[in-house]
């Protein structure tokens, strides 16, 4: 038999199932092992682009507890973003792994998407964002140990923006440290960037930077 082709994507239905298993305590790992699928897989469905099949529907429903019918929307009934409300909206921007560097709050990435959080209602067109969990106490309390901050590669931060900043790494491929501060000024050669936890300004030569990206404010998010 030819293999199937995916289902189109159902945000909704992904949401229920993103919090479903929350609920259980299980990791997108651990799911796909229980019902014979890839990590990818869940990801997938969990953000909305693709729907699962009828019988991968229904292993999912029995792996976590519920019935078919309660984890499914009937065919055709799923909303838009624009009409969904902030608990709808898909989760579909990935959350790439970090790992924690040091007091300082520093951490590398290390290439991973660990998981997809919801997309809040002020980027619902902006396609190529991502988040990360704030690692570390130096910019509180603007952010704190574990909040979420959704960061932007395309728009170019200017001073006033807090940033991701990736450092060069000691060879072409390795990944770099990086960091969250406020970018306080620029000059042709260099950064300056301030954090607030021991409130310090400090600066960085251009060279060393092999990526600065823009945090996105409240503002953007919220669409204000």
């Amino acid at each position: 038999m030819p293999p199937q082709r995916p289902e189109r994507g159902d945000p909704a239905l992904g949401l229920r199932l993103r919090e479903l298993r929350l609920s259980r305590g299980m990791t997108m790992a651990a799911l796909a092992e229980k019902i014979g699928v890839t990590q990818p897989a869940i990801s997938q469905w969990e953000s909305g682009r693709e729907r699962p099949g009828r019988e991968t529907l229904q292993r999912l429903a029995g792996a976590l507890g519920v019935t078919a019918e309660a984890l499914a929307l009937p065919a055709g009934s799923q909303s838009s973003a624009a009409t969904l409300s902030p608990l709808q909206l898909p989760a579909d921007v990935p959350v790439l792994g970090t790992a924690v560097g040091g007091d300082s709050g520093d951490f590398s990435f290390n290439g991973m998407v660990v998981d997809y959080v919801r997309r809040p209602q002020g980027v619902a067109q902006m396609r190529n964002i991502y988040a990360l969990w704030v690692t570390g106490d130096s910019m509180a309390p603007w952010n704190r140990r574990g909040d979420l901050i959704y960061v932007t590669p395309t728009r170019p931060p200017v001073p006033g923006d807090h940033v991701v900043i990736e450092l060069a790494g000691a060879h072409a491929h390795d990944a770099g440290t990086a960091m969250v501060k406020l970018l306080a000024g620029q000059t042709p050669t260099q950064y300056r960037l301030r954090q607030y936890n021991p409130e310090r300004d400090f600066t960085i030569a251009r060279t060393r930077v092999k990526a600065i990206h823009k945090v996105l404010s409240l503002r953007e998010l919220m669409g204000i």
